[in-house]
């Protein structure tokens, strides 16, 4: 994992003023806040548009984008993921999708947040995520 990628990193973020109400959703480690990432919110929701229903109860950022609560719930400011490897497991149920998702940028978003929710389960470090 390359945490010098994962330090402060700003490729991903929409600088368009075309576009007012874009947001950015940034994610960082509570114990160090000045270690971050934040992108597009529209990489993020094109992953979790991504999701099929099965039947089953979705986990992880599935189901807080489409039940639009817990780390996205609009009346939040900063949220904390309790359960690394819920969220972890969940992301990682979209890699065969997201290898084949023809926008580079929805793909190195993903793998960013892959990695920055890995990095906190190795070191212990709680993530805070907020759109702004």
């Amino acid at each position: 994992m390359d945490i010098e990628r994962l330090k402060n990193n700003k490729e991903l973020e929409f600088h368009d003023r075309i576009w007012d109400d874009a947001d950015q959703v940034m994610m960082y480690y509570q114990e160090n806040p000045e270690f971050c990432i934040s992108f597009w919110d529209f990489y993020f929701h094109q992953i979790f548009d991504l999701a099929e229903y099965h039947g089953t109860e979705w986990t992880g950022f599935t189901r807080d984008y489409h039940a639009c609560e817990r780390t996205l719930d609009i009346g939040c400011d900063v949220t904390a993921i309790s359960n690394l490897d819920e969220y972890l497991n969940d992301l990682y149920s979209y890699r065969d999708k997201i290898e084949q998702y023809d926008d580079i940028n929805v793909r190195e978003c993903y793998n960013l947040i892959c990695d920055f929710l890995a990095y906190a389960k190795e070191t212990g470090m709680t993530v805070m995520v907020e759109e702004e």
